[in-house]
């Protein structure tokens, strides 16, 4: 999700003629918080993210758009920092001698850089860049076994990603307005997200794809949207002992604007694994956040 907007659609919200150009200058505050239960000591962190930035909008004709959106600021942590799906948390030591990621503060930084073409209504193509900065190790020392544990290492932590959307109907879905279910085809979309994750030592993660489908509507100034599909995870050539996956992956956000400035979001990301090897395991992780997007 973009953290500049909760649904995808363009930060100005309108369409733009052939040649026209529009910027948009937009504040993200948001809180989350994500937790794994697959794990035997289950990880969590708590943040909050302050992204400012802007996206810049060209007019191409014939409803044809595109946009680029770049977006930096600090992320307040508590616990462990984001990390890339499937990372594996192999330990070399016995279940009773790890303990879970120590419960410490941090700001780190974050930004989002994106490329949205929207060649109709219906069809639309992203790439995108998240590059994550770990601003310290995070160390606990050990007096039993007279050593140091690193939960954390400092540097930058990378994912690239490129998406496609299509929409079947022209999204204007309103059960304010007496629509019914029936009409849910017009909100109706598929989409294919596909990733690829580093961390701070440059190894390669791994990949996984999300080939989803999913359901807009509205109820007065209320836009829902709830999307779910399997997950296809790849690990990188670190746990290369460790083969693919499928996982079961979705999410729900709700949005409502405020006024004409302010927009009021909350989301919610959940993936389930069925796979239960060393360093994963069978269960749930979530991500739950909610903010508000101010257009400056």
């Amino acid at each position: 999700m973009s953290p500049a907007y909760a649904h995808g659609s363009h930060g100005g919200g309108t369409e733009l003629e052939a040649g026209e150009f529009d910027f948009t200058p937009l504040l993200t505050v948001e809180g989350h918080v994500g937790f794994d239960d697959n794990l035997e000591i289950p990880e969590k962190h708590i943040a909050a993210d302050f992204l400012i930035g802007g996206e810049f909008a060209w007019g191409l004709g014939n409803a044809k758009q595109f946009s680029l959106s770049a977006f930096v600021g600090p992320a307040l942590v508590r616990g462990g920092a984001e990390h890339f799906y499937g990372e594996i948390h192999a330990e070399d030591h016995s279940e009773e001698e790890h303990e879970a990621h120590p419960t410490r503060s941090r700001v780190d930084f974050k930004a989002y850089l994106e490329a949205n073409y929207k060649h109709s209504d219906r069809l639309s193509l992203q790439a995108y860049w998240n590059p994550y900065l770990v601003t310290s190790d995070e160390l606990e020392f050990h007096a039993e076994e007279n050593e140091w544990e690193k939960f954390e290492s400092k540097g930058i932590k990378n994912e690239l990603g490129a998406k496609v959307k299509y929409a079947f109907g022209d999204g204007d879905v309103d059960f304010g307005l007496g629509d019914s279910v029936s009409d849910l085809i017009d909100g109706a979309y598929v989409s294919v997200d596909h990733r690829q994750g580093w961390g701070v030592d440059g190894v390669f993660i791994g990949n996984y794809t999300d080939p989803r489908l999913g359901v807009g509507f509205n109820y007065g100034e209320t836009s829902f949207q709830v999307e779910a599909g399997p997950r296809y995870y790849t690990p990188g050539s670190y746990a290369s002992d460790l083969d693919s996956r499928t996982d079961f992956a979705g999410e729900i956000i709700i949005s409502r604007p405020v006024n004409e400035d302010i927009e009021f979001f909350a989301h919610w990301k959940v993936v389930y694994s069925w796979d239960k090897t060393e360093g994963w395991g069978r269960g749930y992780q979530h991500h739950v956040g909610t903010g508000i997007t101010y257009k400056l």
